[in-house]
Order: C-alpha cells, then sequence, then structure tokens
C-alpha cells in the first residue's frame, strides 16, 4: 500500500519533460497557423484594396475621357427665335494642331499620348458646359502619374474660367491614387487611313469626276439617257421607263421596265457597262460608306411616289449583273421640293463574307403617271471605308493627320497595395474625337 501510494503521488521527471516537450510543439504549431492566417488576412485585405482602388480610379477615368473632343453647345435661343442655337463656334480651340503648315501634320484630333515606358500622359481638350447645356468654357485636361501619384490637372484654354477647378493662370493639379505602377494609354488605329479609304470613283481623292454606263436590253432594262456620257461632277439621268398604264390608269405590275447604270471612271472609252464599270472587291470586318448629293428638280421627278416608284443604290456582279444576296440595294427618293434633303445621302454597310468582282449601281423604276419623264442628276457619287468605324490597338504610331479617326483608347492600368497588385485594362471608347462628331 505505502509503494502504490508513493508511485500514484506525482509525475516523474520524465514525464513531466514530454509533456512540456508536447505542449511546446502544439503552441508552435497553433502559432505558426495564426500567422499564416494573419498574413493570408492581410494579404487578402491587400488585394481587394487594391483592386477596389484600381476599378474606383478606371470609373473616374472612362466618365472623364469619355467626353474628350467635346466641341458643340446647345445656345439659347436669339431675341425673336422660337428654338435655341445649335453653336459650333469653338471647335477650332477643341483640336489639337489644326493649322499646322505641313498637311502631313495637321491635328484636328482632341487628344496628345506622351509616351514614358509604363507611364503614359494624357492631355485632351473639351467644352465644358453649364447645367443648361450651354457653353462655358473650352478646358485642357491631363492626367500624369508623378513617383507612383497618379494626378489630374485643369486649365481653362478659352472662356470663363473657373478659378477653384480649372484656372486659366496655371493648373490646379489634383492627387487621385497612390500606388501606380502602371499607366498607359493606346490608341485605336483606325481601319483605315485617309490616303486608303476612298474606293469610288477612284482611289484618289482628288479626283471627283465620274461616269455614269447604262445597262439595258436584258432582263426588261431600258436605255437610260446620260449626260454628258463621258462623265463630270454632276450627272443627268432621264428617258426613263414608265410603267403606267394611262387607259385603265393604274400602274403595270406585269412585264415592267426598269433603268440601270454603273459608276464608272470618267472617260471618253466606249464599252458596255460590264467593260467599263469600276469593279471593286468588298472586304469582310469592314464598313463601307456610299454617298452622294441629289440636287432639286422643278419638273417631273419631284412627283416621285414613296412606297411605289423606286430609286435604290446597291451592287451587282459584273458576269451577269445579278445582285449579292448580303447586299440589298439602298432606297431614296428626291427632294420635293427646293431646299429639302439636298445634303448628301448616306448609306452604310458591312458584308460578312468577302464579295469580288462587283460594281455599283443606281437602278430606277417609274409607276407613277409622269414621274418617268422627269429629270435625275447625281453629284459627289463616292464609296469608302469608314476610318473610324473598325480598329486595332496594334500599339503602332498613328500619324496626326490620322488621329482625327481614333474612336477609342486603351487603358492598362497597375496599382499595389503593401505588396499586392491590380491589373486592369480597360476600352475607353472617345465618339466626339475628331471632326465628325
Amino acid at each position: 500500500m505505502k509503494n502504490f501510494s508513493q508511485a500514484s503521488s506525482g509525475f516523474t521527471l520524465i514525464e513531466l519533460m514530454v509533456y512540456i516537450a508536447l505542449l511546446g510543439g502544439i503552441v508552435l504549431i497553433a502559432g505558426q497557423a495564426f500567422s499564416d492566417s494573419t498574413k493570408m488576412r492581410v494579404r487578402t485585405q491587400s488585394m481587394l484594396q487594391a483592386n477596389q482602388n484600381a476599378g474606383n480610379v478606371s470609373s473616374i477615368l472612362k466618365e472623364d475621357i469619355t467626353q474628350l473632343g467635346a466641341k458643340s453647345s446647345q445656345e439659347a435661343a436669339a431675341a425673336g427665335a422660337s428654338m435655341d442655337n445649335f453653336s459650333t463656334d469653338h471647335i477650332h480651340d477643341v483640336f489639337i494642331d489644326p493649322d499646322n503648315a505641313d498637311n502631313a501634320q495637321k491635328d484636328s484630333s482632341s487628344y496628345r499620348i506622351g509616351n514614358n515606358g509604363n507611364l503614359d500622359t494624357l492631355i485632351y481638350k473639351r467644352i465644358r458646359y453649364d447645367q443648361d447645356g450651354h457653353y462655358v468654357a473650352v478646358d485642357s485636361i491631363f492626367w500624369y502619374v508623378d513617383g507612383s501619384v497618379l494626378k489630374r490637372g485643369c486649365k481653362t484654354v478659352s472662356g470663363a474660367e473657373d478659378i477653384d477647378q480649372c484656372p486659366s493662370s496655371s493648373a490646379n493639379v489634383v492627387e487621385m491614387a497612390e500606388g501606380v505602377q502602371r499607366f498607359n494609354i493606346t490608341a485605336a488605329e483606325p481601319g483605315a487611313t485617309e490616303s486608303t479609304s476612298h474606293i469610288l470613283p477612284s482611289t484618289d481623292t482628288s479626283v471627283h469626276k465620274f461616269r455614269l454606263v447604262p445597262r439595258y436590253g436584258d432582263d426588261n432594262l431600258a436605255f437610260t439617257k446620260v449626260e454628258p456620257p463621258n462623265g463630270d461632277l454632276s450627272v443627268v439621268l432621264s428617258g426613263f421607263a414608265s410603267n403606267y398604264n394611262f387607259d385603265n390608269q393604274e400602274p403595270v405590275l406585269d412585264g415592267r421596265n426598269s433603268n440601270q447604270v454603273f459608276l464608272a471612271q470618267a472617260t471618253d472609252l466606249s464599252g458596255n457597262w460590264q467593260e467599263r464599270c469600276a469593279k471593286i472587291t468588298l472586304e469582310t470586318n469592314t464598313e463601307y460608306e456610299i454617298s452622294f448629293s441629289m440636287p432639286y428638280s422643278s419638273d417631273a421627278s419631284r412627283l416621285f411616289c414613296p412606297g411605289r416608284d423606286y430609286m435604290g443604290v446597291g451592287f451587282r456582279y459584273t458576269n451577269d449583273g445579278a445582285r449579292p444576296n448580303e447586299i440589298n440595294d439602298f432606297m431614296f427618293y428626291p427632294p420635293t421640293h427646293a431646299g429639302a434633303s439636298e445634303g448628301a445621302r448616306k448609306f452604310r454597310f458591312r458584308t460578312m463574307h468577302k464579295i469580288e468582282n462587283v460594281c455599283m449601281s443606281f437602278t430606277f423604276a417609274s409607276y407613277s403617271p409622269v414621274v418617268g419623264s422627269g429629270k435625275i442628276t447625281l453629284s459627289e457619287v463616292v464609296l469608302k471605308k469608314v476610318e473610324s468605324a473598325n480598329y486595332t490597338f496594334s500599339g503602332a504610331e498613328i500619324a496626326p493627320i490620322e488621329k482625327k479617326n481614333v474612336k477609342a483608347l486603351r487603358l492598362e492600368l497597375t496599382m499595389g497595395v503593401r505588396g499586392e497588385s491590380s491589373v486592369l485594362s480597360l476600352i475607353i471608347p472617345i465618339p466626339s474625337n475628331g471632326t465628325k462628331d
């Protein structure tokens, strides 16, 4: 009994050392787990903070830059006028360098990008408006990185200065964000350049004369009189076939006749429409624009009846004169009174597939009693690629004269918080940049 009591009265030294070692191991493991958990929590918080900062900055940048190039305003009506006045009086101040003596260096865009490794500078101009949308001033705004701090500055170029936000004497600079590691701005390269956008009547933009060659003798197509026959800046069409039965006082629907002419280069060379028309290929992923003017005529053409008579512009294959399935004709009608709709008619389209060996055509069909006896004048006929419609971010340098066709910027932003980074890439549309807003 005595020996048992002594043996049960406490731990031996060896047992105590084992217990202490085990407890130390548990404490060490728990401490390491707690340390790892804390590091993960801090890292996660830093990543979230970096993402939030980058998102906030990108939202502000996008809203700010989207207004780049704004150049027109709705001004209050003059005394005695019933409507507000749409003004472009300040358009010149918004352009970067529109008056450069060297035509290749003329810059009618509203932005300039300064490249400096991973930290670019963006400078742009725009109109500042009041709460009613009226002109107040033209501002020059710039974003840049100083050290690792992203800053935004504003200076009044012309008009009424905002002393607090956008003074005219010196720029007001505001710190927008810290921890900026990358701030790159890339302009979208236009899908076509000024020198390659024109297709018809010539790829040479200085050529404005064109010719219209009649097609007749097949598919119920009647001869069309063209003056002058060899082409000029304007061409007059007449002698249209009539599809109206005067005896029965109704349009002729069976066996109807029409007229068709094809666009060609102005020349005195003889030949039928298949030989003389300007043959082209329409590419995929390209936006095209047909444009022409149609001056008013006081003759019977003004009696054109929409929904009954037909005037259309489109394309036909040169081998058989058939219309490509992908492109319907674009319908139009003449102005009904002087001053009405005499500006350029414009039609835009794309094709899903490449269409080869086609010519541009005008087709007419007259069903009203006397409209066919009138004359139609076509001027300034042009087919071109739309420079600003398609773009790529190739990173290639854009010539000053082409910058006016840039319609988007790409922002690449990297921001860091306590060693963690957030990378953001954003495309920002700038529809008002250039001369065609």
